[in-house]
């Protein structure tokens, strides 16, 4: 079996022999919260505060919306959150907290606890030169917070490579509407380009291997366009060799809507739905990632230009054979040496994503017991692909069958079977 945490072969602080009661109609992650809440840093241990810049290559998509609602989840976990307006032509932070736009003033509440906005977008616009700006974004560092949001705009989307570097999270979002997706795949081919440029062909790939961050798909219209976004990352990481994922997948959804024209994020809004839960999974993977680069990744310089074009591949051919559906589900992941309740986070007919603290590696065998589920179905599988920095992992089936069938039904009917 695989290298573990420190007391392997024994059972996990999380393990229980015990056989786990069925739980029938719930949702037993109903908060959309798995590990405990993580807490504020000491001020003294406080440093640099965490960077993450959100970008898209069109726009429309969603961007702004997206960057508000993950800042309310990050500052649920008690992270003191700034949301920095970076969008040159069209600032829509303080629109979307329904406070008045900035006058003289660079920072100012929002109305929700921890979270605070700074408009910056002003005076990035006015910079002189490209030294002025930079000098003026270096600023976001030495903010007063544990988590600095950076909402980027079509208009100065390059900061997206320019000004972020060692340990920031990027974050690209887009819908799955094709223009969308070329539109991305052409951004992240300049990021390569810049790569080899900079540090020449033999050493882009490993700068592009230090890319924190991941795909944020929009907007979708079923749970099954999911797969386009997981397939698009799939040849990124291919074609490109920037380790994309994706991070997470949103639907429509009208009370997206209802709480943009009410002036206040989904999250600072009464009610629970999946896109609620899915922002909360995001700010967890993001605050829990491991193993982030301390090295510099910088891709700054001047622009390259890169056409946008259809996908080098068919999208279709890079599809999972058996769609995924997002769920939020509690199970054991039962060993050689003892169990451990795992994070169920997607399910197909083929296996399952799963969270863990676990160290497994591919090729790992064990057993995936759904105690939430009716019958508490069990899987025999094999460890797939293991993500370390998010703390994921992939297992296949070694048997499926109806059994497998009525998982994935539970899974997108979004509840666990009565």
């Amino acid at each position: 079996m695989s290298d573990r945490q420190a007391g392997s072969g024994r059972k996990s602080r999380m393990s229980s022999s015990a056989p786990r009661a069925a739980v029938r109609g719930v949702r037993v992650m109903s908060s959309g919260r798995w590990h405990p809440p993580l807490g504020q840093p000491p001020l003294a241990a406080r440093r640099a505060p965490r960077l993450i810049a959100i970008g898209a290559a069109l726009p429309g998509v969603g961007k702004s919306v997206i960057a508000s609602n993950l800042a309310v989840a990050i500052a649920g976990l008690g992270r003191q959150v700034i949301v920095v307006d970076l969008d040159l032509l069209a600032p829509r932070q303080h629109a979307l907290f329904g406070v008045a736009p900035a006058e003289g003033e660079v920072e100012r509440g929002t109305g929700v606890r921890n979270v605070r906005l700074w408009s910056g977008a002003a005076r990035v616009a006015r910079a002189r030169d490209a030294q002025a700006r930079r000098e003026i974004l270096l600023e976001l560092s030495a903010l007063d917070a544990d988590v600095v949001i950076v909402d980027l705009g079509a208009a100065n989307r390059d900061d997206f490579w320019d000004f972020f570097a060692a340990g920031a999270t990027r974050l690209l979002v887009s819908t799955a509407d094709r223009p969308a997706l070329e539109a991305t795949y052409a951004f992240l081919k300049g990021a390569a380009l810049r790569a080899e440029r900079r540090y020449g062909a033999a050493e882009a790939r490993q700068v592009l291997a230090q890319f924190s961050g991941g795909l944020v798909g929009n907007a979708a219209t079923a749970p099954e366009q999911a797969e386009s976004f997981h397939a698009f990352a799939r040849i990124v990481r291919e074609r490109l060799g920037i380790p994309l994922s994706t991070l997470g997948c949103l639907q429509e959804n009208p009370r997206i809507v209802q709480a943009i024209a009410a002036g206040k994020p989904l999250l600072a809004r009464r009610g629970l739905d999946d896109e609620v839960r899915a922002f909360h999974q995001m700010a967890e993977s993001i605050l829990t990632e491991t193993a982030i680069s301390t090295g510099d990744c910088a891709l700054d310089g001047p622009a390259p230009q890169v056409e946008t074009l259809p996908l080098p591949v068919d999208l279709v051919s890079y599809e999972r054979k058996h769609p995924r559906f997002p769920v939020d589900w509690a199970a054991m992941l039962e060993l050689a040496d003892g169990a451990t309740d795992v994070r169920v986070l997607d399910v197909s007919e083929a296996g399952a994503a799963i969270e863990t603290t676990l160290r497994l590696r591919a090729g790992d065998t064990c057993v995936l017991r759904l105690y939430q589920l009716e019958g508490q179905p069990a899987f025999p599988a094999v460890v797939k692909n293991v993500v370390p920095r998010l703390g994921r992992v992939g297992l296949a089936f070694l048997s499926g069958g109806a059994a497998a069938l009525e998982i994935v039904l539970a899974g997108r009917a979004r509840r666990v079977a009565p």
